[in-house]
C-alpha cells in the first residue's frame, strides 16, 4: 500500500509538466490579480520553486488545484490587498433578495471574454479583484475567500457583490438621431 501511495504522489517533473503546459491559464490568473506583467512573472516563477520543494508531498490528483492556490497565496502575499472599509465591515450580509438575479447577474459577467473580463478587473481596487476572482472564477466560498484575505465574511460579501455590479457588460442600442444612427449605452 506504502508504494501505490508514493506512486500517486506528485515528482518535480510533473510540476514542471504542469507549469509548461498550463502556462497561459496560470499566467492569466497572476497577471489578473497582480496587474503587473514583470512581478506575475516573478510570482510563477517562485511558485514553481515552491511547488517543487514540496512535490512529493501532494497528490497528483490535487496538483493543479494545489498549484493554483499556492499561486493565489503568493499573489496576496505580494500586492497584499487593502482591508475593507469600515461601511464594508459593518453592513450587514447581502440577503440574497433574488439570488436568481445575482446568479443571471454572475454568469453575465462570465459570459464576457477573458480580455474582457482581464481588463475591467484590473481597473478595480486589488481587494475587489482578488475577492472576485477567488469567489467567482476559482469557486472558493465567501468564508474561504474571507480567510485567506485576512478579511471579514460581511466585507467579502459586500466587495463581491458591488463588484459583480461593477463588471456586468454595458448594454448599448442603436438610436435613430436625424439622419444618422448612434450608439446608445443603456
Amino acid at each position: 500500500m506504502g508504494a501505490t501511495l508514493q506512486q500517486d504522489r506528485c515528482t518535480q517533473n510533473d510540476y514542471v509538466r504542469l507549469f509548461e503546459d498550463s502556462a497561459e491559464p496560470l499566467r492569466w490568473l497572476c497577471y489578473t490579480l497582480t496587474g503587473d506583467e514583470e512581478l506575475s512573472a516573478k510570482i510563477l516563477e517562485a511558485a514553481l520553486r515552491q511547488s517543487l520543494k514540496g512535490a512529493d508531498r501532494v497528490f497528483r490528483e490535487w496538483m493543479a488545484s494545489w498549484a493554483r492556490r499556492l499561486i493565489i497565496q503568493v499573489c496576496i502575499d505580494t500586492v497584499r490587498p487593502t482591508g475593507a472599509s469600515l461601511e464594508e465591515r459593518v453592513c450587514p450580509l447581502h440577503q440574497g433578495s433574488d439570488d436568481h438575479e445575482s446568479e443571471n447577474l454572475l454568469e453575465l459577467v462570465l459570459s464576457q471574454s477573458s480580455d474582457t473580463l482581464q481588463d475591467k478587473l484590473l481597473r478595480l481596487q486589488p481587494l475587489s479583484r482578488f475577492v472576485f476572482v477567488l469567489r467567482a472564477l476559482e469557486g472558493y466560498s465567501r468564508r474561504e475567500t474571507a480567510l485567506f484575505l485576512e478579511i471579514g465574511d460581511r466585507a467579502c460579501e459586500s466587495i463581491y457583490t458591488k463588484t459583480v455590479k461593477a463588471l456586468q457588460p454595458t448594454l448599448c442600442v442603436l438610436k435613430t438621431a436625424g439622419t444618422g444612427v448612434e450608439l446608445v449605452a443603456v
